[in-house]
């Protein structure tokens, strides 16, 4: 049985492509080797145990497609067997097809990891997570610079094992309730104590029973997104939030937010990115002339003299869905409840 591992390896470029050669020592079953090769498919040279039990070296030069792969031995991949990682400062769309034409399928955040399945010109087909799709090159590192990037970013995270958690203010069942996390939800530990996790999730930070969570290291992947979804996906999304809280300043849609931050956290699901402000708001997308042609998903704003001091989703039909106040929370109203100064179409 072949039994091969890279131990020690060094890069030539010879006639415009890359030679891999060293050491090379034999490991228990092969299947431990496949577990450390990293990006890129290739062949190397490899050492057999020959029928007497002695080592017998197999003659095989490694040509290596693209330089960027890397053949050191014991680095961990995290699972992945060609890594790609996202190298942007915010987010960067997972498309249908290679083309900028084509729909989001995803979203990946900055530092996030996926398998890169092959390079299609500029174009990277990758899978990450449950997302899969093409995104530009140029936005992904691999090889050692992948390694090195998902060394940095990796990060415990705490996955509920359980219907539903509760997040207290304190490591015991006597402390206070942050918030409620839902089975599956994962979030971020930053202390693992005696019997509790200590956790943050949307800014939030409290402690969860280690009984009810399953803690592990992981790398950020894709979220994803309904292509083609149009303005009936963002009103779906936005009405299972209705009479969620009403916090101001808030960015959760599960702990609260406020009128401009609940458009924003929608919209952020659709690749669509929005500052935390009704009236910065109000300068994205194209302009609706007015509420008898303003389509469902449409930005709706109200105020006075030009200034946006409040924003809602229209939803069709005359409907606005918002987060109105920290009385009444987010909530259905009549869109001409207030006279719109400005409406917006994102989609």
């Amino acid at each position: 049985m072949k039994k091969n591992n890279i131990v020690n390896a060094v890069i030539v470029a010879v006639a415009g492509f890359v030679m891999v050669t060293g050491s090379i020592v034999a490991y228990e079953s092969q299947e431990n080797n496949n577990n450390l090769t990293t990006a890129g498919v290739f062949n190397y040279t490899s050492a057999d145990y020959a029928s007497s039990g002695t080592v017998q070296a197999v003659e095989d030069t490694v040509t290596v497609a693209d330089a960027n792969v890397v053949t050191t031995a014991a680095r961990n991949t995290y699972g992945y067997n060609n890594l790609g990682m996202s190298n942007v400062s915010d987010k960067l769309n997972v498309r249908a097809d290679a083309s900028t034409d084509s729909d989001i399928v995803g979203v990946m955040p900055g530092d996030a990891a996926c398998e890169i399945i092959e390079q299609n010109g500029d174009w990277y087909h990758i899978k990450s997570g449950d997302v899969e799709g093409y995104c530009l090159g140029e936005y992904i590192v691999t090889g050692e610079e992948a390694l090195n990037k998902a060394d940095e970013a990796v990060a415990n995270k705490a996955t509920v094992n359980c219907d539903s958690l509760i997040m207290r203010d304190a490591p015991t069942t006597e402390g206070g309730v942050v918030e409620t996390i839902s089975h599956g939800e994962k979030v971020t530990v930053v202390e693992q104590l005696d019997g509790w996790v200590k956790v943050v999730d949307d800014n939030k930070e409290g402690y969860c029973s280690a009984d009810y969570v399953t803690v592990g290291e992981e790398l950020a992947t894709a979220s994803s997104k309904e292509a083609s979804n149009g303005g009936d996906s963002v009103v779906s999304n936005a009405l299972q939030y209705v009479g969620g809280r009403y916090v101001w300043g808030g960015e959760s849609l599960k702990s609260g937010v406020d009128c401009s931050g609940f458009t924003m956290k929608i919209y952020e699901q659709y690749g669509i990115y929005l500052p935390h402000s009704a009236d910065a708001q109000k300068s994205y997308g194209t302009r609706v002339a007015s509420l008898s042609e303003a389509q469902p998903g449409d930005l709706v704003f109200y105020g006075s003299g030009g200034y946006a001091s409040h924003v809602g989703i229209y939803m069709g039909d005359g409907q606005l869905v918002h987060a109105s106040s920290a009385r009444t929370g987010i909530k259905v109203s009549n869109a001409s409840y207030r006279t719109p100064i400005a409406i917006r179409r994102l989609l």
